[in-house]
């Protein structure tokens, strides 16, 4: 599309060089015939729900080549962290399976033969530890799955911008998450704003999608603000999943009257920064995987090797 083709050539083209599943380019081209948004054509091969709407707004605005460009590259660089964060939890993830499976194999196994034998004793602590240990297991995966049912069955009835605000508060995950909502608002309100569309427009343009999504009930409320007289900077200083800076790009933009490319910019720094902050992330959690490995084996030892080497320096 950049060199020039339109979309249906782009994909006719596309059919002979065999480099894109054929069934996925046949419903783009089948969809495109019928008269279809592209946008909901991608959403029914499974494309995430922001990835869409960006999509969706690209076909209003007129600039969806660069839009599906910008796409691309943020799906490859996920895609990267991805594969950096299975590598670096795989082998410490089966390290903790094969301890699970010792320590399960000692309470089933070695442990009945070591009291049988007399060099434990029922009483010793350690020996109620290692027999408790299938129901310690059951009871913490009852109270994880209990606490993630009961956390969506209230957050399923609320607002999406009440479920993001909530997890913004979170360690790290609520880090991430501002990052990635206020680089992905900039960039979608920074495209509209440097198309020339007036702010009232851009709302209207949101509005206009077919999907629920959080841009769309920020819209929402922001157009209520909007009819009450308020500003687009001061509004935006109440919702918690995005920067605090923002409001303050946003107002600087609209004195300055560059609020597109501001936008723009800032969104480019803060996409940066996401990517930055999810490398050192999966840097991390293999060594504090290693560490709680480490403290397991030590926990292991110390509760049931240690008293069984006294009992045996006891006989002897």
């Amino acid at each position: 599309m950049t060199n020039g083709f339109s979309l249906p050539e782009a994909l006719a083209f596309l059919q002979k060089a065999n480099g894109i599943k054929q069934i996925w380019l046949a419903v783009l081209l089948k969809h495109l015939r019928g008269g279809r948004l592209l946008a909901l054509s991608f959403a029914e091969l499974g494309f995430s729900s922001d990835q869409v709407l960006q999509i969706e707004l690209a076909e209003s605005h007129g600039e969806l080549a660069p839009t599906l460009k910008g796409l691309a590259k943020q799906m490859q660089l996920t895609q990267q962290q991805k594969e950096n964060f299975f590598k670096a939890i795989a082998y410490p993830l089966v390290l903790l399976l094969f301890l699970l499976i010792t320590l399960l194999s000692m309470r089933y196994f070695l442990l009945p033969q070591l009291l049988a034998t007399g060099l434990l004793k029922k009483d010793n602590w350690a020996v109620t530890l290692v027999q408790a240990t299938p129901v310690i297991l059951i009871s913490l995966g009852l109270v994880l799955v209990s606490a993630f049912c009961l956390w969506k069955a209230q957050m399923g009835q609320r607002s999406l911008i009440t479920r993001f605000s909530w997890l913004v508060q979170l360690p790290l995950i609520g880090t991430l998450q501002k990052d990635y909502h206020s680089a992905y608002f900039a960039l979608e309100w920074g495209k509209l704003f440097d198309q020339g569309l007036e702010l009232n427009q851009i709302v209207a343009c949101i509005l206009a999608t077919q999907k629920p999504s959080l841009m769309k009930e920020l819209a929402t409320e922001l157009q209520i603000n909007f009819q009450q007289g308020k500003e687009l900077a001061p509004a935006l200083q109440n919702y918690r999943f995005l920067r605090s800076e923002f409001s303050q790009i946003v107002l600087q933009g609209e004195a300055s009257g560059q609020l597109g490319k501001e936008l723009l910019t800032y969104s480019e720094l803060i996409w940066r920064r996401f990517f930055t902050r999810l490398e050192f992330f999966c840097a991390w959690i293999q060594p504090l995987i290693f560490l709680l490995v480490a403290l397991l084996i030590i926990s292991l030892y110390v509760a049931m090797l240690l008293p069984l080497s006294n009992n045996l320096g006891g006989v002897l």
